[in-house]
């Protein structure tokens, strides 16, 4: 058996090149508890390569679904199928009913007379493009006597598809040279000029008044009919007072 020495042999670092021998003349038997540097290295490398997984897969859900609004914008807008006389404002989207604040629609009817509705705010369900509900509605219409038809309502409902448009509410329908209408219900046609409401009506003129249960306005105002529990009142000397100023005028 190989007799093991109490002495170490050490490395020769003593300056005469002799072997130091560890106090009380044994081996050193203290242990280096220290963590090796490359153990941290490695934890490091593993929490680096933790987060870059994590910012990976962000960036990846990320793209899915920026693409994914992308796809859903270009196979349904929501606003592409609106009559091209409408414009909008602000918008916010509930389910299948977009809100739009303060729409305007304009156009030109078929003799050629201009018309503008203007709304505090519109409604539109993308199941009815051409449909447009509309709030606070106030309206100027063109004649052909270049004078301006004034429209006012609560609220109504524009047919894009047909150019018509159905006021209810309080409807007012005047003409700062001759008459106003005011009505709970009211239909106007755009295309050809027509207006008629199938609910009582009161025709305020320069001379008197009428009263109906309907009443019908077409070939641009120039046949008008009334219908059911007609009453008429007429000043004969504002009448009167008509006829010689329309004689001096010729």
């Amino acid at each position: 058996m190989t007799k093991m020495s109490d002495r170490a042999e050490w490395p020769s670092d003593s300056p005469r090149g002799r072997p130091t021998v560890p106090p009380h003349g044994r081996p050193s038997d203290r242990i280096d508890l220290t963590t090796p540097v490359w153990r941290g290295a490695f934890k490091a490398a593993g929490k680096h390569s933790a987060r870059v997984r994590v910012l990976r897969w962000g960036l990846a859900g990320g793209a899915a679904c920026a693409i994914a609004v992308i796809l859903i914008l270009a196979l349904f807008d929501p606003f592409r199928r609106l009559p091209r006389n409408i414009s909008i404002g602000e918008v916010s989207v509930q389910g299948t009913r977009i809100t739009v604040a303060t729409p305007k629609i304009t156009g030109v009817q078929a003799d050629g007379r201009p018309y503008e509705v203007k709304a505090g705010s519109g409604v539109q369900d993308t199941t009815t493009p051409s449909i447009l509900e509309l709030l606070d509605i106030d309206a100027q219409i063109g004649m052909l006597d270049a004078s301006t038809v004034l429209v006012t309502a609560s609220h109504g409902v524009y047919d894009g598809s047909q150019q018509k448009m159905v006021l209810q509410g309080e409807v007012r329908i005047w003409n700062k040279i001759g008459y106003d209408i005011r009505a709970t219900k009211t239909t106007i046609d755009f295309q050809s000029g027509a207006l008629g409401s199938n609910e009582p009506v009161n025709v305020i003129l320069d001379g008197g008044m009428v009263s109906a249960n309907q009443m019908d306005i077409q070939d641009n105002g120039h046949k008008i009919s009334f219908e059911g529990a007609v009453k008429s009142i007429f000043d004969q000397a504002s009448a009167n007072a008509r006829s010689e100023d329309a004689a001096l005028d010729n």
